[in-house]
């Protein structure tokens, strides 16, 4: 049996990963798909979320240094994470299509 297989609980809260779409790109805000539009964004987590005094790591090898978990300001590749968002699905929406959002 997969994740996928099991059905939701009603009200479960679903979380994405947002990621650039672009490489060397200033993340200047997100806009979601209008397939999401009826869907309750209950909120988006990025690199300014992150407390005084935390650190933006989202992995650490010892060879290769510190990548961070959020593109903050700039994203430097294609596929960086942005950010989270949390949300309602109130539609037959599959969190795997609801991951597929746009910034500008």
């Amino acid at each position: 049996m997969y994740v996928d297989d099991i059905p939701s609980p009603k009200d479960c809260l679903y979380g994405a990963f947002i990621y650039s779409t672009r490489p060397h790109a200033h993340v200047k805000g997100i806009n979601f798909k209008p397939s999401l539009a009826s869907e309750k964004v209950i909120t988006v987590i990025t690199a300014k979320d992150i407390p005084s005094g935390g650190k933006n790591v989202g992995t650490s090898l010892m060879m290769l240094g510190d990548e961070a978990l959020f593109a903050d300001p700039v994203a430097e590749f294609a596929g960086q994470n942005i950010g989270v968002v949390v949300m309602f699905l109130t539609s037959s929406l599959r969190i795997h299509k609801s991951s597929n959002m746009l910034m500008h």
